[in-house]
């Protein structure tokens, strides 16, 4: 086969080569590939040193039709006629009028893109290696080998996003005072944190950031990385303040936190206000900020989640902010990387239908139903950084900011 040639049926019906390289659709695409070198030539790739306009033809995947995109191509908006053919849907479209948000790709978002493309080419190839062996030859599961080997970064928000969503609602909705208790004296609690990379954009509007998440080693790199969080190794939610008082208490008598003098003293503050109250109900505490992103779509029982997190969330006055990746495609990673439905399954739009109708069906028929009500709803990229294959590596997410 001709570099640069076309198939075309023979006369015996077999299929030939012909080399196109020198006709105008083929000088095109010469030319336009040599641009691209000229700004951008493969030694940069190698070793690392992408140009400041290599975001606009650096090479990103889509993770779930392994489509090839630019960062132009990356939607933050929604098609409103998408709705046009159903008449029950006239409300939701109001609803997307009034509620929807509108983002854009900022510049801390273009440096997540390019953030594989600063290391060289052969480092991104020895960690691709890497998690490979890991998975093949120990049985760990993606996110195991990931956090292991210290590659596979998640980005969800930029901190203007986070501010645009979370951040300016806060002040807008209160006073001065307000947004200075929440610093002093708020809980945030982030859900399947990973590295507590997301959940920092939101966590730095509260005094005290509760963190779970099931993967040790994950577990591990969050902990080091904000050693003023409390993180917990956990699945479940249902009772994470009994769990967060007692690894606190537990560290304290140890003396083996490692939170700054300032972090402590906002803890033993918030347990001893809890300590101060009458009865056990009233013990529990109830989380300001809740975040959950990318995970009601890996977790078995979603319904059940979201009904703990509704019980753990302030009513009316806390935020709820949820990131669900769409098409929706759920399934349960296990330990070894084996993959199973869920037992809990929701009724949301088939993994081939539009982001539009997904976004409704996740609210009509799961948020809805489980006692939220939209205070915002946001269209932004999930952004995997890339390997030596591709710079990035993106699907699409749903951000919905809700209360109870």
């Amino acid at each position: 086969m001709m570099k640069g040639g076309d198939g075309k049926k023979g006369l015996e019906g077999k299929t030939q080569w012909v080399d196109n390289t020198f006709t105008d659709e083929g000088k095109k695409k010469k030319k336009k590939k040599n641009e691209e070198e000229k700004e951008d030539p493969k030694w940069r790739k190698w070793l690392g040193v992408p140009s400041k306009k290599c975001v606009e033809t650096l090479p990103i995947i889509c993770a779930h039709c392994n489509q090839k995109l630019h960062a132009k191509d990356i939607p933050y908006g929604y098609n409103e006629r998408r709705y046009d053919d159903d008449d029950d849907d006239d409300l939701w479209k109001t609803t997307m009028k009034t509620k929807f948000t509108q983002l854009s790709r900022d510049l801390e978002t273009n440096e997540f893109l390019l953030r594989s493309s600063k290391r060289p080419q052969f480092v991104n190839a020895r960690r691709s290696r890497a998690c490979t062996r890991l998975r093949e030859r120990e049985g760990k599961s993606l996110t195991e080998a990931n956090a292991i080997i210290g590659r596979g970064k998640m980005f969800v928000l930029s901190r203007e996003h986070a501010w645009t969503l979370v951040g300016k609602r806060l002040i807008e909705e209160g006073d001065g005072d307000k947004t200075n208790f929440l610093s002093e004296n708020g809980v945030y609690l982030d859900i399947g944190s990973g590295e507590g990379e997301v959940a920092s954009k939101l966590g730095e509007y509260f005094g005290t950031v509760v963190a779970t998440e099931t993967s040790p080693s994950m577990v591990k790199r969050c902990a080091e990385s904000h050693e003023d969080w409390t993180v917990l190794e956990t699945g479940t939610i249902e009772n994470v303040w009994e769990k967060f008082k007692e690894q606190n208490i537990r560290e304290e008598e140890e003396r083996t936190s490692r939170k700054s003098e300032a972090a402590k003293r906002k803890v033993r503050r918030l347990l001893e206000e809890e300590e101060a109250k009458e009865t056990e109900t009233l013990r529990r505490r109830k989380f300001d900020c809740i975040g959950m992103f990318n995970v009601l779509d890996r977790c078995d029982r979603p319904f059940t989640m979201l009904s703990h997190v509704r019980n753990l969330l302030k009513p009316n006055a806390g935020l709820f902010v949820l990131a669900v990746v769409l098409p929706f495609r759920p399934f349960v990673e296990l330990d070894d990387g084996a993959r199973r439905a869920p037992v809990e399954r929701l009724d949301v739009a088939t993994p081939t239908s539009a982001w539009e109708y997904g976004v409704r069906d996740l609210y009509e028929n799961v948020l809805k139903p489980s006692g939220f009500h939209i205070e915002a709803i946001a269209r932004v990229p999930y952004i995997c950084e890339g390997d030596h294959l591709a710079g990035a590596y993106v699907l699409d997410d749903c951000i919905f900011v809700l209360r109870v």
